[in-house]
């Protein structure tokens, strides 16, 4: 059985980048990836395998993510089929600039890019999100809805 955990996840250091992980639908939670930006995540590693009809999650979901977040977003999707079931790739490292660093096509494809310290500062420099945010005008997002009311 499934169940979600209520602890949050690490951020590892390795060659002076800050990893964090989020698990395939965990990326399509704004809050999440907001969250390891916040402990000082310069990567966030996605593995995940969604299908066709999700590619928007690719094209468009992650490197929203990078940008709003500024930090890379390495997402590495499954391709090819299992049944019924066609997974539809696009792996990709999207920037802190939300610009591709690269990408897959739909099929299996090795994928690598240079991340750069240095544009990663430039962007946090010039999208200044993290520090402009007003927490106490959304503070309401986090507390527990009464129960048999709308959120």
């Amino acid at each position: 059985m499934f169940s979600a955990s209520t602890a949050d996840a690490p951020l590892i250091e390795f060659n002076r980048w800050h990893l964090g992980l989020l698990i395939c639908y965990d990326v399509e939670f704004p809050e999440n990836a907001r969250r390891l930006a916040l402990s000082g995540a310069d990567l966030i590693i996605v593995p995940i395998a969604n299908m066709i009809r999700y590619e928007f999650v690719a094209n468009t979901i992650v490197p929203a993510r990078a940008f709003e977040n500024q930090l890379y977003v390495g997402y590495a999707n499954y391709c090819g089929s299992e049944g019924q079931i066609e997974y539809c790739g696009l792996s990709c490292i999207a920037s802190p600039d939300g610009a591709d660093a690269t990408r897959a096509g739909h099929d299996q494809q090795l994928i690598a890019a240079d991340l750069d310290h240095d544009r990663m500062t430039n962007s946090r420099r010039i999208n200044t999100y993290l520090a402009d945010r007003v927490p106490s005008l959304y503070q309401s997002l986090t507390a527990e809805p009464v129960r048999g009311e709308p959120p």
